[in-house]
């Protein structure tokens, strides 16, 4: 932008046809044919002339920062106004340096690790000619058979609005753009995470209670930690696709939280709004588009080719089109690209930074806290006089950074063998016990350790990857009991980017978690096998006993005939054949220390609106190692206008503590941290008996009651 030259008067040079174009985003293989981008979705015919393709405001997705400054040149070169391109990628968990997949950094209840994953992934696209990263994913999922639960924060709407915020502030230096920070797009809007049956891109139907209480808050609170953009969701709510709700478009985004947020929409879906059946016609698509409130379309032309003629009818008014683009435009100023249209693209720093020792140090800290340690009947940590023979399909594989890491590369990170060679006998990715030999089995037989590394591969998780049956593949259950039966010691490291069903595997000597996590996985993992370092996460979403729990989560409602299992009476909400209980609950995880919580204590017995409560407990580590805990406040509100939760988290600290120390965790209480949702929308909290829970699990907890009243 020339110097003293204003938003507005390059919007009055501009023609109706250039402006809808700024609203457009497109591949980067329409502009030069030898991308090296990566970009999912349907491809389509998009009908759309050199004209037209010289207005486009913005692209998806880069293959590098010399392919970046390559299609920008271009474009300015072609174009009227020499508007910059917006350069825009899907950067999930890391650039080219991967972290733990999101589900995993959820595990770690640290806010500080998404951060972290937010700050170093910023750096590396910046250096690649990224602008706008689309991340984080907000939508909270109860149902692990859905693909996409690997992207978000799990089952809980607190925890997952902690991470969101936090990873938000990463990328975006709280939402103050310049060098080594992108913008970043959170999705999906919303309510995507309750997709019936966990189906990828179907239907979801939900109260606008639990829309209101369960799946809108963390988007809110992404938006506060200073996120620019926000992507549409594939699916229907109330009837009606995402793309083109007006309700939460205009209503929520735009009018109840004030959000001058850009609203873009995801792959292609404005004109899947046709397949959706509510409407015919792509020129009908356009017309609910900027009704709703969408100021973006991604990966298809509705707008580019259609809403020309809608403003020529009279059916959408050019200011409502200017209104939009303005904002396109200052954003682009934010952006710095008017200064400098090729941004931070730059190949010699992108080299020097990305898959830096530094970085992939990070890398490593974060994927020590997101692994969860589910079982150890004290063979963990082990001893490095043990010899060890490894086995299963994650023994020598280096697919550990799991799915959506698109500038990642598997061939370039050591694998488990690798790392714990110097004590390994034998290691073989055979998973069928069938195909072991005599000599191989005496060979397992004789190690001290047999470690079994299974678990899903990374293209069973993310988008269009959901799974109806949620057991490890290749009947790997069966190699286990194999395996079981003729070895004394077994630990098990389970891969996966969802919680799997696990029931048989509970009797392993150690059972460990290790989810997708990057690219320093081996290294972590090595080091939380031998003690180095002590496990520390907890799940973020339960992990179900069989399939026909599912949905399965901690913060259920109480119902009528509750199940008491004490009670001789049958007519009770309970299963014939299973518990209603997961297998692993919500914020469970063990650790090689032993955290004792005890005296419990609140600073009074009643408090009223204008008043806190402080909250305190004792807290033990009865042991000679060193490590940390995640301490978890929940409550519950007895009586309210609508039923509320049997548990809800408010709070979480994680917690270091030295051996044998003794420390005491506080935390404080206010209204907002009490109150609920109406099925309005509105905050409210009226007289009652709430308890407070406090402890390492969501079913392992001291309480405590107190009563609240809104004057004294």
């Amino acid at each position: 932008m020339k110097k003293n030259i204003t938003s507005e008067q390059i919007l009055k040079s501009m023609t109706l046809k250039e402006k809808i174009g700024q609203m457009t985003q497109l591949a980067p293989y329409f502009f030069i044919s030898d991308s090296e981008a990566t970009v999912y979705g349907a491809l389509r015919n998009l009908n759309i002339n050199k004209e037209q393709l010289y207005t486009v405001g913005s692209v998806l997705g880069i293959g590098g920062p010399n392919e970046m400054i390559k299609l920008q040149k271009s474009y300015l070169e072609n174009s009227t106004h020499k508007l910059p391109l917006v350069f825009m990628a899907d950067v999930i968990h890391g650039y080219k340096t991967i972290f733990p997949v999101p589900l995993a950094v959820a595990a770690s209840f640290n806010p500080e690790i998404s951060n972290l994953v937010g700050k170093i992934s910023a750096k590396e696209a910046y250096s690649s000619g990224i602008h706008v990263v689309f991340s984080p994913m907000c939508d909270l999922s109860r149902d692990p058979r859905w693909g996409r639960v690997v992207e978000g924060f799990g089952e809980d709407v607190y925890l997952a609005g902690e991470m969101a915020k936090a990873m938000v502030e990463g990328y975006s230096n709280k939402g103050k753009l310049g060098k080594d920070a992108v913008a970043c797009c959170i999705k999906h809007f919303a309510g995507y995470g309750a997709s019936e049956g966990g189906r990828d891109y179907n239907t979801v139907d939900l109260s606008r209670l639990s829309l209101y209480r369960d799946y809108l808050p963390a988007y809110k609170k992404a938006l506060d930690g200073g996120a620019h953009m926000v992507m549409t969701s594939f699916n229907t709510l109330d009837g009606i696709p995402a793309t083109v709700n007006t309700f939460l478009l205009r209503k929520i985004l735009k009018e109840t939280w004030s959000s001058n947020a850009l609203v873009i929409s995801d792959y292609d879906s404005l004109t899947q709004v046709i397949d959706h059946g509510l409407v015919e016609k792509q020129t009908q698509a356009a017309l609910k588009g900027i009704q709703a409130g969408l100021d973006i379309e991604m990966a298809s032309s509705v707008y580019l080719n259609h809403l020309e003629e809608l403003v020529n009818e009279g059916k959408v008014s050019e200011k409502e089109i200017d209104e939009i683009v303005k904002k396109l435009l200052d954003f682009k100023v934010e952006l710095g690209l008017f200064e400098n249209p090729f941004s931070g693209a730059n190949k010699e720093i992108e080299d020097k930074i990305c898959l830096s020792e530094e970085h992939l140090n990070y890398a490593k800290e974060a994927a020590i806290e997101s692994v969860v340690l589910l079982e150890n009947n004290g063979v963990l940590p082990l001893s490095k006089k043990q010899t060890i023979a490894i086995i299963g399909p994650y023994a020598t594989s280096r697919k550990l950074i799991g799915p959506w890491s698109l500038h990642g590369r598997d061939d370039l990170h050591k694998n488990l063998s690798e790392v714990l060679e110097d004590n390994i006998i034998f290691s073989s990715e055979k998973e069928n016990f069938g195909d072991y030999t005599e000599k191989e089995l005496e060979l397992i037989k004789t190690a001290d350790i047999v470690i079994m590394a299974l678990g899903e591969d990374a293209s069973l998780s993310g988008e269009a990857h959901s799974r109806s049956d949620i057991h490890l593949p290749n009947k790997q259950e069966q190699f286990y009991q194999a395996i079981r039966n003729v070895v004394e010691k077994v630990v098990v490291l389970i891969f996966g980017g969802r919680p799997l069903l696990l029931k048989e595997l509970k009797n392993a000597d150690a059972l460990m978690m290790c989810w997708f996590l990057g690219s320093s996985s081996s290294e972590a993992i090595h080091d939380l096998l031998y003690g180095l370092e002590n496990p520390s996460g907890k799940l973020p979403m339960s992990f179900p006993r069989n399939i026909g729990q599912i949905p399965v989560y901690y913060n259920h409602f109480n119902t009528g005939r509750p199940f008491d299992p004490k009670s001789s009476n049958i007519y009770l909400t309970q299963y014939l054949d299973v518990e209603n209980t997961p297998l692993y609950p919500f914020g469970y995880g063990l650790s090689y220390a032993n955290f004792v919580y005890k005296d419990l204590q609140l600073s009074s017995n009643i408090i009223s609106s204008n008043e806190k409560l402080n909250v305190k407990v004792k807290i033990t580590n009865e042991s000679d190692t060193f490590g940390k805990e995640v301490v978890q406040l929940y409550i519950r509100d007895y009586v309210a206008e609508v039923v509320r939760p049997v548990m809800e988290l408010k709070k979480f600290k994680k917690v270091e503590f030295k051996p044998n120390e003794t420390k005491t965790v506080e935390f404080d209480l206010e209204y907002l941290d009490l109150a609920y949702f109406n099925q309005e929308g509105k905050v409210c909290l009226e007289d009652g008996k709430i308890a407070v829970f406090v402890g390492g699990s969501s079913d392992e907890t001291l309480r405590k009651d107190f009563q609240y009243i809104l004057k004294k």
